[in-house]
């Protein structure tokens, strides 16, 4: 299977370029005749206009055909708009008739295109009632074809366009299958749409926009909805604009989170392209996630309380530290602040040696599979008999790609010319996990915040409260000791 391209393997103003072609401000042959420049190794400027484009197949995460889910093409009443507008909703089939929190899904100016139809489905997989409208349907619907569909979205008229958006969320929230609470998730054209919303749907329950426009500052006093905001690193075009608004929106009260990822192009999210980036994609998507389960999946008892979300891993270096808060810039270079509540727990995480690990131990390990079936440690954790079967069994690690972790008890250990080979058993299985040389082994214990301060190393799981990251507990390395996960 050939090896997928990424942004890197572009220049980046051939990027800029593609980003100008996609939103209408370079035709076809402006793009070709300006590219052709850096054509190079039998890559012709169309070459690159091809390699550049989306593949659905490549992106797709949900099958259309998943038995989880019951799928309908249909169409709603837009008066004010275009008159009536097709559209692609998506229930978990073991919902039945259930009501459910419902989530508009607005897409990117080419309209209702396999992408979205999967992002759809992603929610819906997630417990939601999904809807994604198409903006073309006035202009016969989506093509099939990517180039077809920007020249006919650039024939829609945007006026009644965005009253067909404006229909189609008074039309979810008032089906007999909708719990009442609606959320809305845009990208692009439709992130800016999201915004467009807020102003116009004071009672919208959550809304997420991957990098889109804004309304004028002005605009940002009719907000009400909690708002969480993805940004590329690389979007001149929409990041210029947007402080403005931000300290607009700060100014009324607005319950607002914004993220910007290192690194990244416009459209990071969209996993059909090479400007996809994948760690920021994954996590983006599960703050989104936990945004709108917070928002619009909470039950009586905690919705009444403040905007309060599952918890996500971080890791990284602490910036700087004060009495209730800490700033945080992660492995991959985002700089976030997070508060830190009376009820933080912190453990000291610290070295100790292989030979620490013994028959009986029981131990976390981080692992790489090996085309034997085995593991390879990235790292080991000896956990104090304290803690003894916390989170037993072997999962998936959020370490890097494909490594895993498996918490279990030593039922064997041997040396080997590659190191020291452990025997893990847990409930319902066991592992053989290979420890080479140099391998980190650490345990931890309690301790107090002392071991807060700017350069401490540091892994942690926060949570939004009150609309606000909230570290829950924190791992920290002493006097520079960088922690191996």
């Amino acid at each position: 299977m050939p090896t997928r391209l990424t942004a890197q393997d572009f220049d980046q103003e051939v990027l800029i370029l593609f980003d100008a072609y996609v939103h209408g401000n370079l035709d076809r042959r402006g793009f070709l005749a300006q590219a052709q420049k850096f054509a190079k190794a039998g890559m012709t400027a169309a070459g690159l206009l091809a390699a550049l484009s989306p593949d659905f197949a490549a992106g797709q995460q949900v099958a259309q055909d998943d038995a989880r889910l019951r799928i309908e093409r249909l169409s709603y009443p837009s008066p004010a708009g275009t008159g009536s507008v097709k559209g692609y909703l998506v229930r978990p089939a073991s919902a039945g008739t259930n009501k459910l929190p419902a989530v508009l899904v607005i897409h990117e100016n080419r309209g209702l295109n396999p992408h979205i139809e999967d992002i759809a489905r992603r929610l819906a997989l997630d417990g939601f009632m999904a809807f994604a409208p198409d903006a073309l349907t006035s202009a016969g619907g989506y093509p099939g074809d990517e180039e077809k569909a920007v020249a006919a979205f650039a024939s829609l008229d945007q006026t009644k366009a965005r009253e067909d958006f404006v229909a189609a969320a008074h039309w979810l929230k008032a089906r007999n299958d909708a719990s009442g609470k609606l959320g809305v998730v845009g990208f692009c054209y439709g992130g800016g749409i999201v915004h467009l919303l807020t102003t116009r749907l004071p009672d919208l329950n959550a809304a997420v926009s991957f990098y889109g426009n804004t309304p004028a500052p002005a605009e940002a006093a009719k907000v009400k909805t909690p708002l969480l905001v993805h940004q590329a690193d690389v979007d001149e075009r929409n990041n210029a604009s947007w402080p403005a608004y931000e300290a607009a929106l700060k100014a009324v009260g607005v319950k607002l989170a914004v993220y910007r990822y290192p690194g990244t192009q416009h459209g990071f999210n969209n996993d059909t392209t090479p400007r996809y980036d994948a760690a920021a994609a994954k996590l983006a998507w599960e703050r989104t996630m936990a945004f709108l389960k917070a928002n619009l999946q909470a039950s009586p008892a905690t919705s009444a309380s403040a905007n309060t979300s599952p918890g996500v891993r971080l890791r990284g270096t602490l910036q700087s530290v004060t009495q209730g808060s800490v700033t945080l810039k992660t492995r991959s270079g985002e700089v976030i602040e997070l508060a830190l509540p009376a009820s933080l727990a912190v453990m000291e995480v610290y070295p100790i040696e292989l030979a620490d690990i013994k028959a009986g131990s029981f131990v976390g390990v981080g692992g790489m599979p090996q085309a034997d079936g085995s593991q390879r440690a990235i790292a080991v954790t000896v956990f104090p008999e304290s803690a003894r079967g916390t989170g037993e069994g072997y999962r998936p690690f959020d370490l890097m790609p494909q490594s895993t972790m498996t918490n279990a008890t030593v039922a064997d250990l041997a040396a080997t010319p590659d190191g020291r080979t452990l025997q893990l058993k847990y409930k319902g299985g066991q592992k053989t996990i290979v420890v080479p040389p140099g391998t980190p082994i650490v345990t931890f214990k309690p301790a107090d915040r002392s071991l807060l301060v700017p350069g401490a190393s540091v892994s942690l799981t926060a949570q939004t409260l009150d609309d606000r990251p909230t570290v829950q507990r924190i791992n920290a390395g002493r006097n520079g000791f960088a922690l191996p996960y």
